[in-house]
């Protein structure tokens, strides 16, 4: 597994189709349940679509659905005959929608890659889809086995693989539907001036005189008020 030109150092012919199997194959994994559910509610899609100003259709989002799962299926089943290239392609064109709506919708709720569930664009969602494409290169240069004969090859030690491959495929949907909107509400606004920030302040001050706190008040300014000697 060593370049053989540079004893002790790691080479490009390191990177081998079963070093990046398992990415590879989540990756296809993912792309077929991204299919299905285009399939099954395409609603979502065409309205992403059509937000995105593009061509959108419960058919065209049925399509692109089908598409998926043909792609997704001929990565498993022939990486190195082409599967590897055709999801290239899709998460490539993944990536540049979701790059697209982020310029031009930032705050979009969805950008419709998964149905009816929600999933935001963001920067974290762009680099996933790279990583997506580039997992399947190696293939691309040597020959790698399918999905069946991979885990063939690994006998029994291919069930702790799958479950893994299976929490790190739901860890990935919940980072990307969750972290998005988490980041957003965190986050404050970017083009506010001082008069945002004095509107939010008598906002805040209303709160507090309603809630029977004021300025001086023990509980936020310790020390200060009337109270200011009355022990704990």
């Amino acid at each position: 597994m060593f370049d053989s030109a540079s004893p002790g150092r790691y080479g490009p012919r390191d990177v081998t189709p079963d070093t990046l199997a398992p990415l590879f194959f989540l990756a296809a994994s993912l792309l077929l349940v991204s299919g299905v559910l285009k399939l099954v509610r395409p609603r979502a899609t065409a309205q992403a679509l059509l937000d995105a100003g593009l061509p959108g259709s419960r058919a065209v989002a049925r399509g692109l659905g089908a598409g998926e799962c043909a792609a997704a299926t001929f990565a498993a089943a022939a990486p190195a005959r082409g599967g590897a290239l055709a999801l290239a392609i899709v998460y490539v064109a993944f990536a540049m929608f979701v790059g697209y709506v982020l310029r031009t919708h930032p705050t979009a709720g969805s950008c419709g890659c998964a149905g009816s569930k929600a999933v935001p664009p963001s920067p974290l969602h762009l680099a996933l889809d790279v990583i997506a494409a580039a997992s399947g290169l190696p293939y691309l240069a040597a020959r790698g086995p399918s999905a069946i004969g991979w885990f063939t090859r690994l006998g029994w030690g291919s069930v702790p693989v799958i479950a893994g491959l299976a929490l790190a495929g739901w860890l990935v949907i919940v980072v990307v539907t969750e972290a998005p909107p988490a980041w957003r509400a965190w986050t404050p606004p970017v083009d506010h001036d001082a008069a945002s920030h004095a509107d939010r302040h008598l906002v805040a001050e209303d709160a507090l005189s309603i809630a029977g706190i004021g300025p001086g008040h023990p509980s936020l300014w310790p020390g200060v008020g009337a109270d200011a000697g009355v022990p704990g």
